[in-house]
């Protein structure tokens, strides 16, 4: 039988053991629940993590929920910022990622987030702050690890397979699992493929330092760490040779890596779905249907890959023009110094729409500055003669009051997270205009939040960038493409302001296909 989980939600909470108490705890739950109660969820599981640090996701109870959420028995995921969802991009998106994989929304309590396509943009900021706050605390302790470093320690607390660690955490040869490392590399050396030497390890059941079993990555990295030719690297401070015992000689290890080299030149023989930008972005202009990847190869054998459509003769677009194509325009839109402002503008405008705690912060001040008057009236009356037992009770009153209002603004400082300024949203904004458009994962980001969806005909491509209808965010439909205003490129420079007000009109694109 079929159940209807799309109220049903779960709530994730941690606090870390530096400087913060366990009724943090208490708190983000409270607010959890009434924010549950307010948009009618029902809470049906709590995540919670103890005593656990916010710099990476490696936390017990958050990896049981992520892993939950292929369980499809709820839709919410309610946690209280942004940041506890992760402490970086790469991984607050990858895990919002998985969850939307899974049909899983991620809802944040102290920090409102709106429906529009700001939210996608407010969204991003957020994620930046968390980072740009995280860096700022971890700086004492990459002092600490770089201090470390100096000396030859190590800054983690898992040694590569063949060493152990010291009391003063210095590297000496671990005599158990030291000839494990040479037996890889002397079977790599003799044309062993990653494959083999993996099945031969976990057949006779030898385990990666974490205790797991070897895997492609775990090996990779084996194969190509340099401390087992003596070298110690910190980052790029530190390259210093002879600095740890060497259990492999360099003319082996460097054979080795010349084979490595070499066979990174294996032909791949499917597709990977994360190689194809537009996935879940761009749709034939023929049926709406998403197009999808597909990788072919040519007469002489080189590889080709394609976006298709399922449905329909629509013919395969080339996947190396159309992702440029879009990178282009979005670009394009970003470097336009009115367009952009204007996008900050309306960011900024839609968060303090939603921001309400703020109106509520100054009622509660304008009641305490009330009060204090009113104590002061009656400090002065028992100055001038009159009995303090006329005017105790009051006082006390009063006193109870201003104490109520003071811990009440300061909950709804907790609800509401850091108070943004328009100064930050700009600020994070351009980090945008700033990416370097060779990188693959800043190409991945920059579709994400600023496309909507692309349709591609015969001749031309609309591309719709993210706009809303009535507060409510959603992918542009055909429908909604071939009735809309067209603004053609590249006359970017003509547009009228209300074609980009992004709350009642779709804004696009279009380009024509030479034939």
């Amino acid at each position: 039988m079929n159940t209807n989980i799309e109220n049903l939600a779960v709530v994730y909470a941690r606090y870390s053991s530096a400087g913060q108490k366990e009724q943090s705890i208490d708190g983000q739950l409270a607010a959890a629940y009434r924010y549950a109660e307010a948009k009618g969820y029902q809470i049906v599981h709590e995540y919670i993590d103890r005593a656990m640090t916010g710099r990476n996701d490696d936390r017990d109870d958050f990896q049981r929920m992520l892993s939950d959420t292929g369980k499809h028995q709820f839709s919410v995921i309610i946690v209280w910022k942004v940041d506890r969802f992760g402490r970086n991009r790469e991984e607050i998106t990858f895990n919002k990622y998985r969850c939307k994989k899974n049909g899983v929304r991620v809802e944040y309590v102290a920090e409102n987030m709106p429906e529009g396509p700001e939210s996608v943009i407010l969204e991003a900021v957020l994620e930046g702050m968390a980072e740009y706050y995280s860096l700022q605390l971890s700086q004492n302790v990459k002092r600490g690890l770089l201090e470390n470093a100096k000396h030859h320690k190590a800054v983690s607390g898992t040694p590569p397979l063949g060493y152990k660690l010291t009391e003063d955490k210095h590297f000496e040869v671990d005599p158990d699992t030291a000839p494990l490392v040479r037996v890889i590399y002397e079977k790599y050396a003799a044309g062993e493929t990653l494959f083999e030497i993996i099945r031969y390890l976990n057949n006779a059941g030898y385990k990666t330092p974490r205790g797991k079993p070897f895997a492609r990555t775990s090996l990779d990295k084996l194969l190509k760490n340099e401390k087992y030719i003596g070298i110690y690297k910190f980052k790029d401070i530190i390259y210093d040779e002879d600095a740890v015992p060497a259990l492999i000689d360099k003319d082996l290890f460097y054979k080795v890596q010349d084979m490595l080299e070499k066979n990174k030149r294996a032909p791949v023989k499917n597709w990977n779905y994360s190689d194809y930008l537009l996935t879940g972005k761009l749709f034939c202009g023929h049926c709406g249907d998403p197009m999808v990847g597909k990788a072919g190869h040519g007469k002489s054998g080189r590889k080709y890959d394609y976006y298709i459509c399922k449905k329909n003769d629509k013919k395969p677009v080339r996947k190396e023009w159309i992702e440029e194509t879009v990178l282009q325009e979005v670009h394009r839109i970003l470097d336009d110094d009115e367009i952009f402002q204007m996008i900050v503008d309306n960011t900024w405008e839609y968060y303090l729409e939603q921001d309400t705690k703020e109106h509520e912060r100054e009622a509660m001040l304008k009641q305490i500055a009330d009060i204090e008057k009113g104590i002061a009236n009656l400090s002065r009356a028992v100055e001038q003669g009159m009995p303090f037992d006329v005017v105790s009770g009051r006082l006390e009153e009063l006193s109870g009051q201003k104490t109520a209002l003071q811990r009440a603004i300061a909950e709804l400082e907790i609800e509401r997270g850091f108070k943004l300024t328009k100064e930050h949203i700009q600020f994070f904004l351009e980090e945008f205009r700033k990416m370097d458009t060779s990188d693959r994962e800043c190409e991945k980001r920059l579709i994400s939040v600023f496309v909507n969806a692309i349709y591609v005909y015969d001749d031309h491509v609309k591309i719709a960038f993210n706009y809303s209808e009535e507060g409510q965010r959603r992918t542009v439909s055909l429908q909604d493409v071939e009735c809309s205003h067209v603004v053609h490129s590249p006359t970017l420079c003509r547009i009228h302001t209300n074609t980009l007000s992004w709350v009642k009109f779709v804004f696009i694109i279009t380009i024509k296909v030479a034939p």
